[in-house]
């Protein structure tokens, strides 16, 4: 005979259930309230590092101040809200947890910036600014070179922490994924530019020092370059002055132009570096940088100098005159006595573009460059503002406007990890070039305007087919001075270029042409980059179009999670006006790219790029998928 204990008993573990549930939830509810408060403490600390950001450049430390201890007090509101014993259930709990563990990964990161922040205002008096101690009066103050080496490092494990911690940010819940995620991207827009800056800085850290003298004199010879006559590494190096540290003392020597010293202007000899293609023979000094990267031209243009002048560098720091545009455009404008008031606005065009007004004694204008040049030294070498030059110098790099040359090879390193090479970029996968150099002795190369156009088609195994399609404009105003156009000299309004593509060393060309010149077919090595090179003559307003057709094996490559990477590096060249770039890249039969670059559109199985301006090198990364 059945009796109702049973229905009783079911429904008294039902109603235990649902009175566990009820008292679960009701705990959990408990537990998330201190997680509310989360946005608004992690958005206020934001809010408040912003505002310490804004003092700083105004110079207001103690507005910075605090602002950053209003900041990380609202951080460790958050902290305490997030990471305490409610969050530590809540982001176990599976999908509903999801947006928790984000929201700890943010607040940590924002802890972790806020910790560089401390660093940075602490150190901020010492580097930045008008009134900066780190070097003053020509002296580099060595205690306080060591507090801001020791500050770096101290700063560096936050940045690396910090770009961990958005790593592991999801942002693919619904309702609250897209939030979360746009937060992380719009952190890690911020943060990892600084965290891959401190990767590249660090083995600069160990070797500041005797960069500047501290374990020995160290002596460098300054080669300014100028870009209206242009070698494959940047502009000629056509005026020079002499730079030397010890033990942290600057001394500097007034610039002068290569017309002055006559050992300058009649050709050597000199050994040339191994494997160096574009050597030049018993030339004059301002045909020593031929090479287009500064590792090779450096050490050409050091061996040239020893051979003219028999004295020896340490190394070379070469700068043309866009690099000191932006120097001025970071610290200000300065006047130089006989010329006016020089900005970032009117010292190229002032320096370089003016040799008609100089007729008809062109030397005067050298004369001229060497006086403006030894006032912008006294600018870039003046007390304060360090931040503000070493950024300009970092921009100017970066165009391949600026470029550091070292014997001693730990400190060439070093600087190299920071991009201060002026070396052609040196990475896997695909890459382009496309450089001219003169060859006479001209100034036409100030008006060069250039297209550069690269279609990409990929194949599944990674091959690239490319053509590659460089518009040369020779975009000069008519002759201005008396008489023929001699085709040379400083007045001429005729280009007379050697013109090269440079591309990766795997690259397998099939054509090229300059014009309607036949191909020799010739392909040429340097070191890890295979070239094609040709001359031609542009008439005052021609133009003229280099073009390639060439396949690069391994373009593409799978990564460890099977998908197809697909790698491209531009380097510019240091030219007056930049390079306009076009780069179309066509994807291979059912793929799509798993990562789009910034600033690069997708339509359909095409992605492109597209600047009117290339001021720096670019390395991209696009991952595919099928």
């Amino acid at each position: 005979m059945q009796t109702t204990s049973e229905p009783s008993s079911r429904r008294r573990r039902i109603v235990i259930g649902l009175w566990v549930l009820f008292a679960l939830g009701a705990a959990l509810l408990a537990l998330a309230i201190p997680l509310r408060n989360v946005p608004g403490e992690a958005e206020a600390a934001n809010d408040d590092l912003t505002a310490a950001k804004t003092a700083l450049a105004a110079g207001d430390m103690t507005a910075a101040r605090a602002a950053l201890a209003s900041a990380q007090e609202h951080v460790d509101k958050a902290q305490d809200a997030a990471q305490g014993f409610g969050g530590d259930v809540w982001s176990r709990i599976p999908l509903l947890g999801t947006p928790v563990a984000d929201a700890r990964h943010l607040v940590q990161a924002l802890d972790d910036v806020a910790a560089v922040a401390a660093i940075g205002v602490d150190l901020y008096p010492s580097v930045a600014g008008k009134q900066a101690s780190l070097f003053r009066d020509g002296q580099v103050e060595r205690a306080t070179l060591d507090r801001v080496i020791a500050g770096a490092r101290e700063a560096g494990p936050f940045l690396k922490s910090a770009q961990r911690e958005l790593e592991e940010v999801r942002g693919n819940t619904p309702i609250l994924g897209s939030t979360i995620s746009a937060r992380r991207d719009a952190a890690a827009e911020q943060v990892n530019p600084l965290a891959d800056g401190f990767t590249r800085l660090e083995p600069l850290l160990d070797e500041l020092p005797a960069f500047l003298g501290f374990e020995g004199k160290r002596s460098y010879l300054i080669a300014m370059l100028n870009p209206t006559e242009l070698r494959y590494s940047g502009g000629a190096a056509l005026a020079f002055a002499p730079m030397a540290w010890e033990g942290g003392t600057l001394e500097i020597g007034r610039a002068f132009p290569s017309t002055q010293d006559p050992r300058l202007l009649v050709p050597h000899k000199w050994e040339p570096v191994r494997g160096n293609t574009f050597h030049a023979e018993n030339a004059r000094l301002a045909n020593a940088t031929f090479a287009p990267s500064w590792s090779v031209s450096g050490e050409e243009l050091l061996r040239a100098w020893r051979s003219a002048t028999g004295v020896r560098y340490d190394g070379v720091m070469a700068m043309d005159v866009v690099t000191m545009a932006k120097v001025l455009e970071a610290t200000g404008p300065t006047t130089v006595p006989g010329v006016g008031e020089l900005n970032g606005d009117n010292l190229t065009e002032t320096l370089v573009g003016s040799y008609d007004d100089y007729y008809p004694d062109p030397t005067a204008q050298d004369q001229a460059f060497a006086t403006v040049v030894a006032a912008l030294q006294t600018q870039l070498f003046s007390d304060g503002d360090y931040v503000a030059k070493a950024q300009a110098l970092k921009q100017a790099a970066d165009g391949r406007h600026f470029a550091i040359y070292l014997k001693d090879k730990q400190l060439q390193l070093a600087f190299g990890e920071m991009g201060m090479d002026g070396d052609l970029a040196d990475s896997p996968g695909d890459y382009v070039g496309a450089f001219t150099q003169s060859l006479v002795g001209a100034k036409v190369d100030y008006y060069q305007r250039r297209e550069l156009d690269l279609d990409v088609t990929l194949d599944e195994d990674g091959t690239a087919t490319n053509e590659l399609d460089v518009l040369l404009l020779n975009d000069t105003p008519p002759y201005a001075v008396p008489g023929t156009d001699p085709r040379e000299g400083y007045f001429t309004r005729w280009s007379t270029l050697s013109v090269a593509a440079f591309l990766p060393a795997s690259a397998d060309v099939e054509d090229f042409s300059v014009g309607d010149q036949e191909w020799d077919g010739e392909v040429g090595t340097f070191f890890d980059h295979t070239f094609i090179d040709d001359h031609v003559v542009l008439p005052p307003g021609g133009s003229t179009h280099v073009k390639a057709s060439y396949t690069v094996d391994a373009a593409a490559e799978l990564d460890e999670s099977g998908d197809l990477v697909y790698r491209l590096a531009i380097d510019p060249q240091g030219t007056v006006y930049s390079a306009s770039v076009q780069v179309t890249v066509h994807l291979p039969k059912d793929f799509r790219a798993k990562t789009v670059p910034a600033g690069w559109t997708e339509e359909g199985a095409t992605l492109t790029f597209h600047t009117d301006a290339l001021e720096s090198s670019e390395q991209w990364e696009i991952v595919l998928e099928d």
